[in-house]
């Protein structure tokens, strides 16, 4: 595929700066003008990694003959263009979630995503695969929150601010799941050959170790701006 080198190197590239970016964000004063900087530049380069996905997701389905490592591209793609756009919307659209559910970016971050998962899940019954199994159900239980949420609306004053950490939460989860999983793969690859590693963990660890941390900060954060006093507080003004 002519460029495809290129491709490879500004998805690497984009993928280092949105992992320098997530945790330089975490780790600054939420709402501060620093922590905001930060997330923008994090947001930009998830577009990038989304952008750059493309062309590799291509050369893997037509030029590689790898269709099932092609549509768990395009799904991870997905879910991660979704979390993306959803982080950055929640913010803008903060005082009006009817118009944040009527933009055309909601169906475009919500259709793809859950067609992939449906198309995800199929494959991981028929061939038995226990990740593609997992990740289906992250992008099928996300549609089913975005549609309730349409249809229904916020139940919460502090919807927005949920809807951010919990969507840069899900994008935080596909950065490091491309660093553990494609960036340490020789790392893991040497474990394989040198010692005594059960060849499932090693092939699970950079895929679900990412879930279940963002599972456990998710929790805590809701418990943090979960209480009646706190969600009034980080209501939209």
């Amino acid at each position: 595929m002519p460029g495809y080198p290129l491709f490879v190197a500004l998805h690497i590239l984009a993928g280092v700066v949105a992992l320098a970016g997530f945790w330089s964000a975490a780790l600054m004063k939420k709402g501060s003008p620093r922590h905001r900087a930060l997330g923008k530049v994090y947001l930009v380069a998830m577009a990038a990694i989304v952008a750059t996905a493309l062309p590799i997701t291509v050369q893997y389905a037509l030029f590689r003959q790898q269709p099932l490592s092609a549509l768990f591209l395009a799904y991870l793609m997905a879910i991660t263009g979704n979390a993306t756009w959803l982080a950055w919307r929640a913010v803008t659209d903060k005082r009006d979630w009817k118009r944040l559910v009527a933009r055309i970016g909601w169906k475009l971050a919500l259709w793809p995503m859950v067609l992939l998962a449906l198309a995800t899940l199929v494959v991981g019954i028929r061939q038995g695969q226990v990740l593609f199994l997992g990740f289906s159900m992250i992008g099928l239980w996300a549609g089913w929150r975005m549609r309730k949420f349409a249809r229904r609306g916020p139940a919460r004053p502090d919807w927005a601010l949920r809807q951010h950490y919990q969507s840069m939460l899900g994008a935080g989860i596909a950065t490091h799941v491309a660093f553990l999983g494609i960036g340490m793969r020789p790392l893991w690859q040497w474990l394989q050959a040198h010692a005594t590693v059960p060849p499932l963990l090693v092939e699970l660890f950079p895929w679900t170790a990412p879930v279940l941390v963002a599972v456990v900060v998710g929790i805590r954060l809701d418990r943090k701006y979960g209480g009646r006093r706190a969600a009034m507080a980080q209501a939209p003004r």
